[in-house]
């Protein structure tokens, strides 16, 4: 086979940069390598000396995407820290909110990054006038995940009304009443969202990996245990021990494996551990994932599964939601360190804080789900590139940035994509 170079400056559909570097000698793929180059943020350091209650509005800094749930795994970590219970009411508005913000970024990255690669497009807009159906769809529920959000948490993006113990504001009834309104109408633009992702022809390729995800009391109200393989295996003020973050040369991204393994975060591991949360009427989705459970684009319709089975949550808690004005938990800072652990649209986000006895922040360590996601992926594409490298460069690409955009990852959320080289 002869020698051949591959250069692509970017990888897009992502958010992010990346270098791609790989290496193929006698037919074999001998290195396969992500350089993450997107610029270092320091958003750790940002957070070190600031006092307790300003923590939540600027880690929901760190992503214009998930800054919803950034802010709740800000406040989990402050609470646990300052052995701080939040009633049942703040618990069931943080689950709302914390389920639109996945609507929002759900509806992103399926409609906006992948659905254009399975319809032969290189964008949306390019998409739009062939599929104005889906286009319109796609709006529609991202506004809907605008409202959601909105209505709980204050405004579109970096909710401001969710501190520590409660929330300064509740919505008043006449705003639920109108969001109840539009999610009873969204129900059958999740539908055919699911029903549309259910339908793409993915790749057939599986490599077994380890799935993690947080345990549920419903599904979108979770614990503080890790469930993996359906069984608790770890609590969170513990994942540390198991989980070990690391750079490597020529990356501003951190990578992390448990053991010496790669592992995978995000709704397919979601729904691989906790599908018995799942409601009946989603349950012939969940046996297209039971039948390619290995198979990472799976986390495509994994996705379009839990934009479906959120609106449909939302529904019955605002039915069923009877609100009454509380007073926030009185806070003692104390010296202390506190874990805080959510599930983000791409899987379980970490907040860990030291705090001294008035209540600055002293360490601060935040990982991501992308962090967690990226050995992974470099993983997934060395297997990927062996069934691949009899075809033209232009196949290799296009079937490599679906491999990376299944997992929808967040590279400035890991740094602390595509240029290829080919060697």
């Amino acid at each position: 086979m002869m020698a051949k170079t591959i250069d692509i400056n970017y990888i897009t559909k992502i958010e992010g940069h990346a270098k791609l570097y790989v290496k193929i000698d006698k037919g074999k793929v001998k290195k396969v390598a992500l350089d993450i180059f997107e610029g270092s943020r320091f958003f750790e350091g940002i957070l070190k000396d600031k006092k307790y209650n300003d923590l939540p509005n600027i880690s929901s800094r760190i992503c214009g995407v998930c800054s919803v749930v950034h802010t709740l795994t800000s406040l989990k970590a402050i609470e646990n820290a300052f052995n701080i219970k939040a009633s049942k009411q703040t618990e069931i508005l943080r689950e709302l909110l914390n389920i639109g913000g996945t609507i929002q970024s759900h509806t992103l990255h399926l409609y906006f990054m992948v659905l254009p690669d399975y319809l032969g497009y290189p964008n949306a807009l390019k998409m739009a006038s062939e599929y104005k159906e889906e286009f319109k769809r796609a709006l529609r529920l991202k506004k809907l995940g605008n409202e959601i959000v909105r209505t709980i948490g204050g405004r579109d993006i970096h909710p401001i009304v969710a501190v520590v113990g409660g929330f300064t504001r509740l919505p008043d009834k006449k705003q639920l009443n109108l969001l109840l309104k539009n999610l009873r109408a969204a129900k059958k633009d999740s539908n055919k969202t699911l029903k549309l992702f259910s339908k793409l022809e993915y790749p057939k390729f599986e490599k077994f990996k380890e799935y993690f995800a947080l345990e549920g009391d419903s599904y979108f109200s979770t614990t503080d245990q890790i469930a993996c393989k359906g069984k608790t295996c770890i609590p969170i003020n513990n994942y540390e021990k198991h989980f070990r973050e690391y750079f490597k040369q020529g990356s501003t991204a951190e990578f992390a494996v448990k053991g010496q393994k790669s592992y995978m975060v995000g709704a397919l591991a979601r729904i691989v551990n906790n599908r018995k949360l799942i409601s009946k009427e989603n349950q012939p989705y969940l046996n297209i994932i039971r039948n390619n459970m290995y198979n990472p684009y799976m986390n495509v319709l994994a996705q379009a599964i839990e934009i479906h089975e959120g609106v449909k949550r939302c529904i019955d808690v605002i039915e069923n939601l009877k609100l009454k004005e509380e007073a926030l938990v009185e806070v003692k800072p104390k010296k202390a360190v506190g874990f805080g652990a959510s599930e983000a649209p791409r899987g379980i986000l970490f907040h860990k804080y030291e705090f001294d006895k008035k209540g600055f922040s002293k360490f601060v360590n935040i990982t991501t789900p992308t962090t967690q996601n990226l050995q992974n992926i470099e993983d997934n594409i060395r297997a990927l590139l062996s069934s691949l490298l009899d075809e033209d460069k232009k196949t290799i690409q296009l079937e490599i940035e679906k491999l990376i955009r299944a997992y929808d990852p967040c590279i400035s959320c890991a740094t602390h994509f595509l240029e290829i080289v080919w060697d």
